[in-house]
């Protein structure tokens, strides 16, 4: 008797747990931060630019990291082997200014991180 008593209150408890959670989950999605570059990662993307002289853009002030790119400034793609390794990545693209690279989030032409040339 008292089993079937537990058995009950430990149903009824992941019963209430599962309610919860759906609760939980509704509402406005949380769009998850763009994935940043560890510096293992930033060394192919340095040795790339420097290897293929990728021209630097000109800017109207400085490039920091939240800084919106405009549609005239070109992007590049980043190195096909760093592509293959880290897939998430595959979307970004990269521009020169002065002694920074700044890796953008194309759809909304952000900057999201900046890599010291």
């Amino acid at each position: 008797m008292r089993i079937g008593l537990l058995s009950a209150a430990f149903a009824a408890t992941f019963g209430w747990a599962a309610v919860s959670a759906t609760a939980q989950t509704s509402g406005t999605p949380v769009t998850s931060p763009p994935a940043l570059l560890a510096p293992e990662k930033q060394a192919i993307i340095k040795e790339h630019v420097n290897r293929t002289k990728v021209p630097a853009t000109e800017m109207s002030g400085p490039v920091a990291v939240g800084t919106t790119v405009p549609k005239d400034v070109s992007l590049y793609s980043l190195p096909q082997d760093l592509m293959t390794e880290i897939p998430t990545v595959t979307s970004y693209r990269f521009l020169v200014s002065g002694h920074v690279i700044a890796v953008v989030e194309p759809e909304s032409r952000r900057v999201i991180q900046i890599i010291q040339n």
